[in-house]
């Protein structure tokens, strides 16, 4: 089994996937075929790492610096003309300020000459959570829209707020788990299941490693990658 898990108010939504036993490796660009177990919410994590899942691709930073991170950078490219559905992640230093905004500014504008916008700091305290869980192997960072982008061979250009956006995603969705009915937890549901498909792939050795070669690492020898 592998997972996926996208972050969500209070929690996370984890969709866990099972793969045959025998992988297809030569399938091309596809994920493996799976059959969704769950697509739940969660408080915490602490379950998922606990059972017995062998990839979780989780929509969050793994791997933190004091400027822009090549995985990051290589994402925008993938999603051009959309590149700013990729937020840049925070640095370190800003992981001691989730409750106090113009603290977390103030750190990462010593280490990296700019503030944090509101929508990074929400998610600081997730980013922390799981920073503090990173060294399990299992976990790999993903981005859903990359993964959408893969599944569509192009990125996907309806917003996925947007009705139209919403359904050509659980289209792409359904090309994988075709009995897939309509996704619970809103967008958080569909880039849980993203991941998942990703997830699949990486199981699969058939995922996508941004940036393409040499992987760098932060501090903690944690690789700054998006795998999709």
């Amino acid at each position: 089994m592998v997972a996926g898990v996208d972050g969500r108010r209070g929690g996370w939504v984890a969709a866990i996937v099972a793969l045959p036993e025998a992988i297809n490796t030569t399938s091309g660009t596809h994920a493996p075929a799976a059959e969704l177990c769950s697509l739940s919410f969660h408080e915490s994590l602490t379950d998922l790492l606990a059972s017995d899942v062998a990839v979780i691709a989780i929509d969050m930073p793994i791997g933190l610096t004091d400027g822009p991170r090549a995985c990051d950078l290589a994402a925008r490219k993938t999603l051009a003309p959309h590149g700013t559905r990729v937020f840049p992640a925070p640095p370190r230093a800003a992981l001691d300020h989730v409750e106090d905004y113009a603290a977390a500014c103030a750190a990462a504008r010593h280490v990296m000459g700019k503030g944090l916008s509101r929508q990074t700091w929400n998610l600081l305290r997730s980013i922390r959570y799981v920073d503090q869980l990173a060294d399990d192997p299992r976990l790999a960072e993903c981005h859903p829209e990359v993964s959408f982008a893969l599944m569509n061979g192009f990125p996907v250009d309806e917003r996925k707020k947007t009705l139209a956006g919403r359904e050509v995603r659980v289209q792409l969705l359904r090309s994988w788990l075709p009995d897939l009915a309509d996704p619970l937890f809103g967008d958080d549901g569909l880039d849980a299941l993203a991941c998942a498909w990703s997830a699949a792939r990486i199981a699969a050795g058939l995922a996508v490693t941004l940036p393409a070669g040499d992987v760098p690492r932060d501090d903690h020898q944690r690789p700054m990658r998006i795998t999709a």
